[in-house]
């Protein structure tokens, strides 16, 4: 099946992505391929227009708080301007942290959501010598599990037991002492929607349009760097029950990295805004086929995001009044990319401020701020062994 993948950008930077992304065709692989008989997300007919907490972006991080705020009783509806299951760079691991987590309030994860090899023995770096290091996931066990965020990430959100409207883009926003009210439409359909809630989450990611309206001035102090990441049918030496991470910066500003999924080698790397990412990634790809004797024969599919330096920087921007930013959104992204952990942690931290604040009053924003204190002090920690690893700065933009 040949499909296209588009995306809607809004930003300068956005449409720099974009012209380079534009155009590429990819065949949907088969653990991506949409099931007819799931039933639609959040059909227009049936959408409430007031609730309790509204959620927008159906990642973990939105998954995690609509999770806490159902189980605290709280009507809540998670807004997504994709279609459902979507897909998400990522490295698709699962760390420990983020197992128990998912354990606990979702259960175990499905087999669906896994690719092959299932488990990944740990996270190997190489350096500028292209020497390595192992850092194990664990002493025992099998490991971390190796999934597709496609499949994980639609499993958390429809287990998480609130309403979700995928394929609505949230426009803009005003926020008084009683509500929240949203301006959305329909990606597909000339459909306009006002909806009001109490509370607000902002679960975008890195891009978050409500970030950017919050704290103009905010916005534009961050700088900002590019992901991408091939998937290729092919094979190579590389061991497959390893993450691989490549600390030379001639492969990237960031740094590089490789894994297998499903018999795919997946490779990318990450430079600064306004660098030349062909140059970077032409040199790493060279270097996989001289050392590791990869073989490319068919493009599968080629992917891109923005990052920004918040989470290095501890600028961490929690929210105002009742609007609240949670994972990648509010700047919490660990070391070498791992944001699912933080992600889910908080989520749920929101989700308890807020239902705290409903039950008995209180600053449901200081509670959240105090909840992270700890989330906050991990990511800031980890950029700091990155770099001690790496022997550099990990986030040179």
């Amino acid at each position: 099946m040949i499909e296209k993948w588009y995306v809607l950008f809004y930003t300068r930077k956005q449409m720099i992505l974009l012209s380079f992304l534009m155009g590429l065709s990819y065949r949907a692989p088969p653990y991506q391929e949409l099931i007819n008989s799931v039933p639609q997300i959040g059909r227009p007919s049936e959408l409430t227009l007031e609730y309790d907490v509204i959620i927008v972006g159906a990642g973990p991080s939105g998954a995690a708080a609509a999770r806490g705020l159902i189980n605290g009783g709280l009507k809540v509806l998670v807004i997504e301007k994709k279609k459902l299951p979507r897909y998400k760079i990522c490295s698709g691991i699962i760390f420990k942290k983020s197992q128990e987590i998912t354990k606990k309030y979702f259960g175990q994860i499905p087999h669906s959501a896994y690719a092959a090899p299932n488990f990944l023995k740990g996270v190997r770096f190489w350096d500028n010598n292209e020497y390595f290091t192992d850092w194990p996931f664990s002493k025992d066990g099998n490991g971390a599990p190796n999934i597709w965020r496609s499949e994980y990430d639609y499993w958390l959100i429809k287990n998480s037991g609130a309403e979700v409207l995928d394929c609505w883009n949230v426009t803009g926003f005003t926020d008084s002492n009683h509500h929240v009210s949203l301006e959305c439409y329909h990606t597909n359909r000339n459909e306009k929607k006002e909806i009001k809630c109490k509370y607000l989450i902002s679960a975008e990611g890195s891009q978050s349009l409500i970030r950017s309206r919050l704290d103009p001035p905010f916005e534009k102090s961050l700088k900002w760097f590019i992901a991408y990441q091939n998937y290729y049918e092919g094979y190579s030496d590389i061991d497959p029950y390893f993450y691989h991470g490549f600390l030379n910066s001639q492969y990237g500003d960031v740094y590089a990295w490789f894994s297998m999924k499903d018999g795919l080698q997946v490779f990318g790397t990450a430079v600064k805004m306004g660098n030349k990412l062909s140059f970077c990634l032409d040199h790493y790809t060279k270097m996989l086929e001289n050392k590791f004797g990869l073989r490319l024969t068919k493009l599968i599919r080629k992917t891109a995001c923005l990052g920004n330096d918040m989470c290095t920087t501890d600028r961490f921007y929690l929210g105002k009044g009742n609007v609240f930013l949670v994972g990648e959104a509010a700047g919490f992204l660990n070391a070498f990319g791992e944001g699912i952990s933080c992600a889910l942690s908080t989520g749920l931290s929101a989700a308890e401020a807020i239902c705290k604040s409903v039950s008995s009053g209180g600053d449901s924003l200081a509670l959240y701020t105090e909840l992270t204190k700890q989330e906050r002090k991990q990511v800031t920690i980890s950029w700091k062994l990155g770099a001690k690893i790496a022997g550099r700065n990990l986030m040179p933009v």
